[in-house]
């Protein structure tokens, strides 16, 4: 009957709904890691690093907002950022984090290393940028990322 056939119909596409949301929550941590991975141009696979996501308010389309990911890193990745610059920050990534510390607040670190990649350079302002700093003293890594 046209009745049953309208209700198989919706329950394939709630399950297809539900498949796609499921499937999309474990995707974003995937998603991240590799753009972490492509951005800071690291030598490493994703299984080399754990994220955990502290903030995130990327929504619409285009795809804009701020996230912070905690980054637990292995032997393999430490050794790539610790030839990143060492702390204190240059002015420029320090306006940077002061520009996102409305969304976004880092703790304080006092031993470590940090990388700025703007990912549309040529631009007066910032626009998709990714940051990260290395904690030495807690061996943890934090990752903003922005897009407007």
């Amino acid at each position: 009957s046209q009745f049953m056939k309208t209700k198989r119909c919706v329950a394939a596409a709630l399950f297809m709904m539900i498949l796609i949301a499921v499937v999309g929550c474990g995707k974003k941590q995937n998603n991240a890691k590799s753009q972490f991975i492509k951005d800071f141009d690291l030598n490493i696979s994703k299984k080399d690093c754990e994220f955990e996501e502290l903030f995130n308010n990327y929504e619409g389309f285009p795809y804009e907002g701020i996230a912070l990911y905690k980054i637990s890193l292995n032997k393999d990745a430490l050794e790539e950022i610790m030839e990143w610059d060492s702390l204190p920050y240059s002015k420029e990534a320090d306006d940077f984090v002061t520009s996102v510390s409305t969304y976004v607040e880092l703790p304080a670190i006092e031993d470590g290393y940090w990388k700025l990649v703007d990912r549309n350079p040529g631009t007066e302002e910032y626009t998709n940028v990714s940051f990260c700093v290395y904690d030495a003293d807690k061996e943890i890594a934090y990752l903003i990322t922005m897009d407007s």
